[in-house]
């Protein structure tokens, strides 16, 4: 039998066949399987940012619940096995490479992509562990994505922003309209605040307005501390006869308090339709003991250093945003490394203006974009960089020239950022 090491590597080559925005691959697989995915209920989740974050939140309340939970999430940091797991627990390895024996043959003959591949894998994982719900992100998009063959009980929109254009459209109404193609018209749709353009396609999308959730309408936020430490925010629920509820999170960042508010309500509309009441107590103890790796995760305090998957305009400017507002006595030391794929011109014109201490760096993948290149646009903002291609190296310079005064922020894809918790043996689930 073959290694997991040796059946993950076969699988990663997979990437060779070119993202096929499309569903007929992943609906032949699933028939092909016995349709896994119809075995449990669904909550299927897209967006621009935050949806792994609030993927991952809802996982843990209901597993607080005494659920059995399904979390499917990509990309990963360090392991392909943290996308897919039961109740945060990582997927069998051996189970990955029983299926991938039994049905490599027919991925190869059908140019199956890895995409398709690994979300066909967690569908029948879930079946095979007997879970009593899935909580599925989309990867890329929403109509055309793999995931897009489930029924769902619910649906879950989180912020939309520019990202993935080549793929998505060039304007908003474009890209919601595209994370709009996973709802379905018997499925209650919740969705976290959103700009009018995205607001507008969904609307139109949901055929009757009673089973559309909108956050700011059912729920109030209210921020009361934040630090890089955590936050402490208190939620109100406008249409329900609960008093506030005052929480405390390890996850750090204004925009985890809507995240984890948005999970909140997908958890008491989910229990609703079974019933059940929620216990504000247990989604106290999950957000105590819970977060989601590597979303502004401090990996050393003194001096601070941030680990960060922003990879996007929107995703960047919020989070230097909020470690300004917190730390504003603070020189900011950025290390970036981006994919090819990235709209980088836009996150360069943003970051020229923000008066940082740059250093460019190399995600370890052939996706990557070339720190010559990205130093390139910078240099027509007339913006000094350093340039340290190699991501070890370049930490190693970034950690040795801090002093107490300074933050470094470490920001850019999963690849750089996995790549660089491996080496430093930080754990990210």
């Amino acid at each position: 039998m073959k290694t997991y090491r040796q059946t993950v590597r076969e699988i990663y080559d997979l990437q060779e066949f070119a993202i096929k925005l499309g569903l007929e691959n992943i609906e032949n697989f699933v028939r092909r399987l016995g349709h896994p995915e119809q075995n449990y209920p669904i909550i299927h989740l897209a967006g621009t940012n935050g949806k792994g974050s609030t993927a991952f939140f809802i996982a843990a309340f209901l597993h607080a619940h005494g659920f059995k939970v399904g979390l499917y999430t990509s990309p990963h940091l360090r392991d392909y096995r943290e996308r897919i797991r039961v109740n945060d627990r990582l997927i069998d390895p051996e189970f990955i490479v029983r299926f991938w024996q039994e049905h490599q043959d027919y991925v190869y003959k059908r140019k199956v992509t890895f995409f398709d591949t690994t979300t066909a894998l967690g569908f029948a994982y879930f079946a095979r562990q007997k879970v009593d719900v899935a909580v599925i992100e989309t990867g890329l998009g929403g109509r055309l994505d793999s995931t897009n063959i489930v029924r769902p009980e619910l649906v879950v929109i989180t912020p939309i922003d520019y990202d993935h254009q080549k793929q998505l459209g060039g304007t908003l109404e474009q890209i919601a309209s595209e994370k709009a193609g996973i709802i379905k018209a018997d499925a209650p749709v919740l969705s976290a605040k959103q700009k009018p353009e995205a607001l507008s396609v969904f609307l139109t999308r949901v055929s009757n307005h009673n089973r559309f959730f909108y956050l700011p309408e059912h729920l109030h936020i209210a921020v009361i501390e934040q630090s890089l430490d955590g936050l402490r925010f208190r939620i109100e629920f406008l249409r329900e006869n609960f008093g506030p509820l005052l929480l405390h999170s390890r996850q750090t960042g204004t925009f985890q308090a809507h995240n984890i508010a948005l999970a909140l309500l997908t958890t008491h509309r989910f229990l609703l339709q079974r019933k059940r009441k929620i216990d504000f107590s247990a989604i106290q103890t999950v957000l105590e003991d819970k977060i989601w790796p590597a979303r502004l995760q401090t990996v050393q305090k003194e001096p601070r250093i941030l680990f960060d998957v922003s990879h996007n305009l929107a995703g960047i400017r919020q989070t230097l945003s909020f470690v300004r507002r917190v730390c504003p006595q603070k020189n900011i030391w950025l290390l970036l490394g981006l994919l090819e794929t990235k709209d980088f011109e836009s996150i360069v014109t943003y970051l020229s203006e923000q008066n940082l201490n740059i250093l460019l760096t190399e995600p370890n993948t052939h996706k990557k974009l070339s720190a010559n290149r990205l130093a390139e646009a910078f240099k027509r903002h007339s913006v000094p960089v350093q340039i340290i291609s190699d991501a070890n190296q370049a930490l190693r310079r970034a950690r040795s020239a801090l002093t107490q005064s300074d933050i470094l922020l470490v920001s850019g894809s999963h690849y750089l950022i996995g790549d660089l918790m491996n080496r430093l043996n930080i754990p990210s689930y």
